[in-house]
């Protein structure tokens, strides 16, 4: 049992979110402790091997890398900016939207005059649509004050955030293809129709029209570095320590208890897990019920399916951009398929040989799953520290499913298929177990338009001293996460002084 003052602060969960509030408060010299239930840190910056080679579990690639964007000053605040390894993609297309049988490629490009020049290729006619829509994603993102990190009101988000996705595209271009490539990379959002808010677009993708780049050999880089800055600055980090109870006296926080049994004191605490996992470790009046009744109920943005593919050397081409494909002519009606059509979209991230430059080592192909066709599994688990064979009729499913999607790659692809030394499967389950995500949920709560009220939540919450974090407070993604992080720091240090300091 640790002293009732062992702390200042102690968080749950080392995703991002957790991982970033840690360092930022220990550099500003306060004592912090992060507990994390996996063997593996980092949520979803884990990396796995296949065969020698590193797959990413979740975050293919980051945009906001380069010099002068918010997401830059923030990772040279915790000093781990210059330790990492990138690999810019095409700065003339970093994603590509196919449709369909068709061989055209459209460019997303990095750089605001570049972007409106490439696209503008192959929409001669919408030019100016295409530089409305510039301006409307830099509206948004001036809106949005910490995504400037600056000090604003809350009113400045509220003007743009009543924005529905699919109807602020149409507003700035009634060409419907160019509406459909514009929202072409929307497996980087979930977009559901007539729900998702236009600034969740806006925030994301302005984000990578600013830069894109890969982390190399993987994402799991970035929480490596920064648990080594946070051990720097005398800070605690324990895996294996899944907590279970949240302990509440006369309204406050007091520790946080361990499967095992050890309790963490601390004068703060941090939650960087869903409140829907959250709120059943705190037996407290202090929460009501019609509170906990909501959380439970919000919907979840939809889960993933990825294939992982080891290919064989020196044969598969590498592209410098990753490939967003559609089956229909509408880029988000795939997030609505019928199970007998998966896949209906799909996304291909190419990682470059080591030892063999300009050929692909492998490639993640990624697509939407609905959690309800992994229903008879659900009451299994498999993880690392809860090893578990969910039979053969799952891994059949995974492989159906897994052939299902390689077919629709080789149509435009086919050096794939031909070279696929061997592949893993990671479904909902997959996610749901290793990110204690509900439903394996792609990016946590589903923020819609309708209900901004019902599906927002704070950094605070009814106990003064327990703050949450990580993206489903505010956005998703490593940018949306990052500038969570600073919201939640900000309650504790003090908003002017941690804006001062970063961007100093």
């Amino acid at each position: 049992m640790k002293n009732p003052s062992a702390y200042d602060v102690v968080i749950i969960g080392s995703g991002l979110g957790g991982l970033l509030s840690a360092v930022m408060l220990a550099k500003e010299g306060m004592k912090v402790c992060v507990l994390e239930k996996n063997k593996q840190y980092g949520g979803c910056l884990q990396t796995f091997s296949l065969q020698k080679h590193v797959f990413d579990s979740c975050v293919h690639y980051i945009g906001g890398l380069g010099e002068g964007h918010p997401l830059h000053q923030i990772f040279e605040y915790t000093g781990i900016m210059p330790q990492l390894e990138l690999r810019a993609f095409d700065a003339n297309g970093f994603d590509r939207i196919c449709f369909g049988d068709l061989p055209t490629l459209y460019p997303l490009a990095n750089g605001e005059a570049n972007f409106i020049e490439q696209l503008s290729s192959y929409f001669p006619q919408e030019k100016e649509a295409i530089t409305q829509y510039i301006a409307a994603i830099k509206n948004v993102g001036d809106h949005f004050p910490l995504y400037r990190l600056r000090l604003g009101a809350a009113a400045e988000k509220q003007a743009v955030s009543g924005w529905e996705l699919t109807q602020k595209i149409a507003q700035i271009t009634p060409n419907k293809r160019l509406q459909q490539v514009l929202l072409g990379n929307n497996l980087l959002y979930a977009g559901v129709p007539h729900r998702t808010p236009f600034y969740i677009h806006a925030l994301v993708t302005e984000s990578y029209i600013h830069s894109a780049h890969k982390v190399v050999p993987g994402s799991s880089q970035i929480s490596k570095f920064l648990i080594m800055a946070l051990r720097q600055y005398g800070g605690e980090i324990y895996n294996h320590a899944t907590v279970e109870k949240i302990a509440v006296e006369n309204g406050v926080a007091t520790y946080a208890e361990t499967a095992d049994g050890q309790r963490f004191f601390a004068r703060n605490f941090i939650a960087n897990i869903h409140p829907a996992i959250l709120l059943p470790m705190i037996d407290s009046t202090v929460i009501k019920t019609a509170y906990r009744k909501r959380i439970s109920q919000l919907p979840q943005t939809t889960a993933p399916f990825m294939l992982n593919i080891v290919l064989r050397p020196a044969t598969v081409k590498m592209r410098h951009y990753n490939t967003y494909w559609h089956q229909h002519e509408e880029a988000l009606k795939a997030i609505q398929y019928i199970p007998g059509s998966f896949p209906e979209t799909y996304a291909a991230y190419f990682t470059e040989s080591k030892t063999h430059r300009g050929y692909a080592e492998s490639v993640s192909i990624l697509t939407y799953m609905h959690y309800d066709e992994v229903e008879p599994w659900a009451n299994t688990c498999n993880h690392t520290l809860s090893k578990m064979d969910r039979g053969q009729a799952y891994t059949d499913f995974k492989e159906h499913h897994a052939q299902l999607l390689l077919a629709k790659v080789s149509q435009h692809i086919p050096e794939i298929s031909a070279n696929n030394m061997t592949h893993s499967v990671a479904t909902p389950l997959t996610y749901r177990d290793y990110t204690a995500t509900p439903e394996g949920a792609f990016y946590g709560i589903l923020k819609d338009v309708n209900q901004p009220a019902a599906t927002t939540i704070s950094t605070r919450t009814k106990i003064p001293n327990l703050l949450l974090t990580g993206q489903n407070i505010n956005l998703h993604g490593v940018l949306g996460v990052s500038i969570t992080a600073v919201a939640t720091c900000a309650e504790l240090l003090g908003d002017s002084y941690l804006l001062q300091k970063i961007k100093q």
